[in-house]
């Protein structure tokens, strides 16, 4: 029987559909309603559809990670690229998505999922002079891998993906094979597949065309140019997404809410009571403002009323979770510190938060710049050095201040400070462009004949 999973996989795409689903929202959550939200013991089918509507999602971890990708990517990354595979700025990938697109893809998926993988290739009929290109993949396509021991490097020798393919059957699957063995070659496979329980067994497995044996000038290649992202290298080994924990806790808060909001439902309408010799001729039928009661001598009405510290108690609950939320990387949520959190505790929550989003950064960075200097290689060899790729790490937006902006220009006006000194505080307050170098913005300044001269002092 072929083996098309690790044995890790299985455990891990559970894992990994509770993390999308989580960040697609609401909707998806409530559609899958008992996998996340059981139903209590007790309550009828149509009670607990009035349970799911009416729980609130607060979609914490879908904010954070879009503020946090926002933070890497609100600065243009500095590319830089030989001729030779300069298209690769405006089409990166096999779906002809730019560099930009790429790199916000990859840090999406390797922050949320800890896991992405990207592999280099030419077009099957390449055109004279045409690019190679990155096709991408996320955690859940990676089937299967191997790394080995060759020449004394530690490689990757095995990789299985699974190459989407809508033109394929329901239950069908098209899989990309790569292999070093012992030079590069590339097989794809069309896979049926049925599960029982958390095991995968294959039921037929079928060869598409020939084995591939990519070369270049001439060379076969002695190493799968492809990469797998994590938060923490460029490792195959499966790491603990980033986002699971809070994942979890939005879960949990999620449940918390749908117990809460029924409870405010159950015990906010109004329900009226009524003691004494009532029967089904003097029983009232209706309430409120047009309705009329006539009781029997001696009967008594009243409302039903809640009491107690039941519903408090899982407010309190709610908020805690939120403040969890927070202390676990959700800095959208509070802008500050959480609720019993010292100042000093704030600010080491502050750096973890950063440390994630800068090993991410080194990471994605390292990978991508890998592949962009196998492109330059394969089709200029000796170029690779030309190629150079740089995301920011300024993740905090830190926009000067109108009044330090006129203190600023008064002190370099008054011979405080050197124009450099002032440019220098521009381009840190983000009032020029960062990625211009000060040299290039005096040129720009000097040869401006727009520029209106200071006014005398």
């Amino acid at each position: 029987m072929t083996k098309i999973e690790h044995a890790t996989y299985a455990e891990m795409s559970l894992t990994y559909d509770k993390i999308r689903d989580v960040l697609h929202g609401e909707d998806r959550l409530k559609n899958r309603g008992p996998v996340y939200l059981p139903r209590p013991e007790g309550m009828t089918q149509a009670q607990y559809t009035r349970y799911v509507q009416g729980s609130s999602f607060y979609a914490v971890a879908e904010r954070t990670l879009r503020g946090m990708v926002g933070a890497v990517t609100r600065n243009t990354p500095i590319v830089e690229l030989p001729n030779r595979i300069e298209p690769m700025r405006n089409a990166a990938t096999f779906e002809g998505n730019a560099l930009d697109v790429l790199i916000e893809d990859a840090l999406r998926e390797t922050m949320s999922m800890g896991r992405f993988a990207m592999v280099l290739d030419y077009p099957v009929q390449a055109a004279p002079g045409s690019a190679p290109f990155i096709s991408t993949f996320d955690a859940d396509s990676i089937l299967d891998w191997k790394e080995q021991l060759v020449d004394g490097r530690q490689k990757l020798t095995y990789l299985r993906l699974n190459e989407r393919n809508d033109e394929l059957d329901n239950g069908v699957e098209q899989h990309l094979v790569l292999t070093l063995d012992p030079i590069y070659t590339v097989r794809r496979f069309h896979v049926q597949t049925k599960r029982t329980g958390d095991l995968t067994q294959s039921v037929e497995e079928m060869q598409v065309g020939e084995d591939i044996i990519p070369s270049v000038n001439g060379q076969t290649i002695d190493e799968i140019p492809a990469v797998i992202v994590s938060p923490y290298n460029l490792k195959a080994d499966i790491e603990k997404p980033p986002f699971l924990d809070l994942v979890n806790v939005n879960l949990a808060h999620w449940r918390l809410s749908a117990d809460y909001y029924w409870s405010l439902y159950l015990t906010s309408q109004p329900t009226p009571w009524v003691a004494g010799s009532i029967n089904e001729k003097n029983k009232p039928q209706q309430i409120g403002s047009g309705a009329f009661w006539v009781l029997p001598e001696g009967a008594t009405a009243g409302m039903l009323e809640f009491t107690g510290a039941g519903i408090a108690a899982q407010k309190a609950a709610l908020d805690d979770l939120t403040a969890q939320m927070a202390t676990l990387g959700a800095r959208m949520v509070y802008d500050g510190k959480g609720r019993n959190e010292t100042t000093d505790t704030a600010k080491l929550r502050h750096r973890s938060e950063l440390s994630l989003l800068h090993s991410s950064v080194n990471m994605v960075e390292a990978a991508i710049l890998k592949l962009l200097r196998i492109a330059a290689d394969w089709t200029s060899p000796g170029t690779a050095d030309q190629v150079n790729v740089k995301l920011h790490r300024d993740f905090i937006t830190a926009q000067m201040d109108a009044s330090v902006l006129t203190a600023l220009v008064k002190a370099w006006q008054a011979g405080a400070i050197s124009h450099d000194n002032l440019l220098m505080n521009l381009k840190k307050g983000e009032l020029m462009d960062v990625n211009r170098a000060i040299d290039d913005e005096k040129e720009m300044i000097e040869t401006d004949n727009s520029m209106l001269p200071f006014p005398a002092a």
